[in-house]
């Protein structure tokens, strides 16, 4: 039963966009009502009329800095302030310690894996870019 009203709400959901710019004129025609100008900006900076400077390690860079780096970033930062809390439920026991330690452990490795990754994907795009030249 569950899983029929979740897909009923999500189908619902995504079909309402189609359904709520629709109107009925006097004569019962449908008309699409007004315009949207939507200008969706290009995240790579790439010059329209010349595509060859736009290139794949170009957009995986982009993702990388713009959504991945970000996101990842913030999410080492609240894994460690978990840890931290982790310490002050500890009160003391060895055991509970060795949780806190840990995970402030895996925060510090997630955070090393984050920054080699910006890091080897840079030298990969500098590399393939000079070899190219």
């Amino acid at each position: 039963m569950k899983k029929i009203i979740i897909f009923s709400v999500l189908l619902i959901s995504i079909m309402f966009p189609l359904f709520s710019y629709a109107q009925i004129n006097d004569n019962n025609t449908t008309n699409t009502g007004t315009s949207i100008n939507l200008k969706i900006p290009n995240p790579l900076k790439c010059n329209t009329t010349d595509n060859s400077k736009c290139t794949l390690f170009d957009l995986i860079a982009t993702i990388l800095n713009k959504i991945v780096m970000p996101i990842m970033g913030v999410l080492v930062v609240l894994y460690i302030i978990y840890a931290g809390f982790k310490y002050v439920q500890a009160q003391g026991n060895p055991a509970a310690i060795s949780k806190a330690n840990d995970n402030l452990k895996y925060a510090l490795i997630g955070a090393g894996i984050l920054l080699a990754a910006a890091g080897i994907s840079q030298v990969v795009q500098n590399t393939v870019t000079k070899l190219l030249e």
